[in-house]
């Protein structure tokens, strides 16, 4: 038997298990997205909520590399960011500490495959996602974007100029008055989305899909519109001096 000086009162046992998961948050710097899942489970917190607390972050991540803050992040994105680690802490304590107690990990663990990580800059590998997020007015100029999900995003009057879209999905999104100038949007699917007023000028279209769209009064100046659907698109007022077809 334990002498009574060895053991911890209950009332103490979360205090405990949270300081271990923090310590062993700071020893081990990182966790794959199905790892906190996993932990998420244990907290009873869905796992469509733990990816999109990881899509939020992986955004705030694109902003804070920006050279110049445009605009204070919304409330929600900063609850997540202090809330996930909370969250993580106490769901950690019952599923980490005894998984790892048991075994020595390596000092770099293997990632899983085909799950991201959270500390990947999920740039250019098609992970980035923002279906149905409202990201209006944000800056997210010259970042590597290529082949991201952003189906009914909301991204009017964002500053997309010299985004790499290539292949990604917009289907649907609201880009009203969206600086798209010199961006890739090579075969990107821009089916039902709104670009009413955006600055398309300069960009690589080839190959997209503008079916539906609205380009009403859209600068597209110097576009490349080679291949590019645009079947029942409404083009009035937009201008299209020097494209290429």
């Amino acid at each position: 038997m334990n002498p009574p000086q060895d053991r911890i009162p209950e009332e103490k046992t979360q205090e405990v298990f949270t300081l271990a998961a923090q310590l062993y948050a700071q020893h081990n710097q990182s966790y794959s997205v199905q790892e906190l899942m996993e932990a998420g489970a244990e907290a009873k917190i869905p796992p469509e909520f733990i990816q999109q607390a990881v899509e939020q972050i992986q955004l705030q991540r694109l902003q804070t590399q920006q050279p110049v803050a445009t605009k204070r992040p919304k409330p929600y994105v900063l609850g997540l960011v202090i809330g996930l680690p909370v969250l993580a802490a106490v769901a950690l304590a019952g599923w980490l500490i005894p998984k790892n107690v048991a075994t020595n990990p390596p000092a770099n663990p293997a990632p899983i495959s085909g799950q991201p990580q959270v500390g990947d800059a999920m740039q250019g590998t098609g992970n980035f996602k923002c279906a149905n997020l409202s990201l209006e007015g944000q800056d997210l100029s010259g970042q590597n974007l290529k082949g991201a999900d952003c189906t009914n995003a909301k991204l009017a009057n964002a500053n997309l100029k010299g985004v790499n879209l290539e292949g990604a999905n917009l289907s649907r999104a609201d880009l009203r008055n969206a600086d798209l100038s010199g961006a890739n949007l090579k075969g990107a699917d821009l089916a039902n989305a709104d670009l009413s007023k955006a600055i398309l000028s300069d960009a690589n279209l080839e190959g997209a899909n503008l079916g539906n769209s609205d380009l009403r009064n859209a600068n597209l100046g110097n576009a490349n519109l080679t291949k590019v659907d645009l079947a029942e698109a409404k083009t009035e007022g937009a201008n299209l001096s020097g494209i290429k077809k």
